[in-house]
């Protein structure tokens, strides 16, 4: 299911990279092509399921450019991600415009580890150290402190970590099962 997906992205991505971004395409052209360069498979799954057909009509209908946008910002997302991945590495390297930091990837480890559900990070105004606060666990301090709110914008925006707030307005930083999966195929 999943490689059928990135299959229909990828032969998306190329069925569109030929056309003018103000081009208005249609789905049966769309299966033409699939035809024309022998990805009856893939023809066949969208033909014989109505929600997928209905999923591809809709993003053609929102336009070429914002494909594009939004198949870009995937495939960043899936480079980043695959960067720490030992059998992608290299390949990822080539395409992905940054990488998961190992102060990230520790920061995961931990919340894995103790069965974290968030973290705080603690305010020390006299200190330079950054220092979380694992619930349940316990705290940390980060290897790289100039860098945690990098760090954390990324995680959060890979949907590794979401980010809500406490009673005090304070944020907290909560383990995604997106988190685990990857840690479980960095392994």
């Amino acid at each position: 299911m999943v490689g059928e997906f990135a299959t229909i992205l990828g032969l998306i991505s190329a069925f569109i990279s030929g056309r003018k971004l103000e081009e208005q395409v249609e789905l049966t052209e769309f299966l033409v092509w699939l035809s024309d360069h022998n990805h009856d498979e893939i023809r066949s799954v969208i033909e014989s399921s109505h929600a997928t057909s209905i999923s591809i009509k809709a993003l053609f209908n929102r336009g070429l450019s914002d494909i594009n946008q939004k198949l870009d910002v995937i495939s960043g997302q899936i480079a980043t991600l695959s960067s720490r991945n030992i059998a992608l590495k290299e390949l990822a390297a080539n395409f992905a415009k940054e990488t998961i930091s190992e102060q990230s990837i520790k920061i995961l480890a931990l919340m894995r580890d103790n069965k974290s559900e968030f973290f705080l990070v603690s305010k020390t105004i006299s200190s330079k150290e950054k220092r979380l606060v694992l619930a349940p666990g316990p705290n940390h301090i980060c290897d790289e402190p100039q860098f945690l709110e990098d760090d954390l914008a990324q995680m959060v925006s890979l949907g590794l970590l979401v980010q809500k707030t406490n009673s005090q307005g304070e944020p907290m930083y909560c383990y995604t099962r997106a988190a685990s999966n990857l840690l479980e195929g960095l392994s």
